[in-house]
């Protein structure tokens, strides 16, 4: 049986397909852009749940390399906006397509004349159905709902949206697209040993990580996005955890005043880009609390997970498998059965909501 473990592991050479297809794949998008390339002014991305979160990784980026603002709205917020940007390049990020709200959001949008693509794992999705190009998230078929493959071809595809968009609109030259794409394959070289290490970290670390009450994550930059997935990682795949994700600099203010020795802080820590806060709040944790952790560069002591971080603007690509693989094996040390789509049962919530519809 394919295991989360393998989804995540599948990850690189699927990424690898995406920096590959990157151009043939986006020319729907330019296609429905036409000659209002350069008359929009914005972008604006909707999304749920993990699709939400690979937006705010990805849109720091997306707005560097397309000069134009970037805004992401989960789709409910979106729903309840009263004014809509008619200049506006409109993404719609659903991993399956299902999501009923985002088509709904899709629809409205086209109703206002307004440009509208939609990022699924197919063309023949719902939402991919509804609008007026559609890209492929270059997921494929993921076993299981906890999206790991997704998540990152969501990130992956979302950079490279924003790239052909700043070399169509002359923001970037040829030379820096094909030099981003670069940097986006050192990120990708480098998420196998990530994995390897985050694995061997795990069973290091084992008995100490099935302690306490949850799991908080710390990220500035796209790695905030990363936190808000390892949050929703843990909190879906586990059960056993309250988890949540803070952006690293907000996260130094109310919140750290509620701690206590049965939370686990980890910082994703880049080495570059507020690294104090990641010393900081980690550093406190371990002396002050009972445990914590930096995930990448510059680890505080031989608990954190060390790694050296390659791939740039790129780089949320290579801590994701580290919050994705603490995740899954965090389920499996703590009995939790993690199955596939095919034998999953639905959730009791199942008779209260439904947020997808094929």
């Amino acid at each position: 049986m394919t295991t989360m473990l393998d989804c995540i592991k599948r990850v690189a050479p699927l990424s690898e397909e995406i920096l590959k297809n990157a151009q043939i794949n986006t020319d729907a998008l330019v296609r429905e852009l036409g000659g209002d390339i350069n008359k929009i002014n914005e972008i604006i991305i909707c999304g749920s749940g993990s699709s939400n979160n690979a937006a705010v990784t990805a849109a720091p980026f997306v707005e560097k390399v397309s000069g134009l603002q970037v805004h992401t709205l989960m789709a409910n917020v979106f729903a309840g906006k009263s004014v809509y940007n008619p200049d506006a390049l409109y993404l719609f990020v659903s991993q399956t397509g299902t999501s009923t709200l985002v088509r709904e959001m899709v629809e409205k949008m086209n109703e206002k004349g307004c440009h509208t693509v939609a990022i699924t794992e197919d063309e023949k999705t719902p939402v991919a159905q509804a609008a007026r190009a559609h890209v492929d998230m270059g997921c494929g078929y993921e076993e299981y709902w906890f999206r790991t493959i997704g998540y990152c071809t969501s990130v992956l595809t979302q950079m490279v949206i924003g790239l052909r968009v700043g070399l169509e609109r002359g923001t970037i030259t040829s030379g820096q697209y094909n030099g981003y794409l670069e940097e986006a394959r050192k990120a990708i070289d480098n998420h196998p040993a990530v994995v390897e290490k985050a694995v061997k970290w795990f069973e290091a670390n084992r008995k100490d990580l099935v302690k306490g009450r949850s799991y908080i994550f710390y990220g500035s930059g796209p790695l905030y996005g990363v936190a808000l997935e390892g949050a929703l990682k843990v909190l879906e795949t586990v059960g056993h955890y309250l988890a949540v994700g803070y952006e690293a600099e907000d996260g130094l203010h109310g919140p750290c005043l509620g701690f206590n020795d049965e939370d686990n802080i980890i910082a994703l820590n880049d080495g570059v880009n507020d690294e104090w806060m990641s010393h900081g709040i980690v550093e406190f944790g371990k002396k002050e609390l009972y445990q914590a952790y930096i995930f990448g560069a510059h680890p505080l002591d031989e608990k954190d997970l060390s790694f050296e971080v390659k791939g740039g603007d790129f780089r949320a690509l290579e801590f994701a498998p580290a919050v994705e693989v603490l995740a899954y094996l965090l389920a499996l040390e703590t009995g939790v059965e993690v199955k596939p789509v095919g034998e999953y049962v639905d959730h009791v919530s199942s008779q209260y909501f439904e947020t997808h519809r094929g």
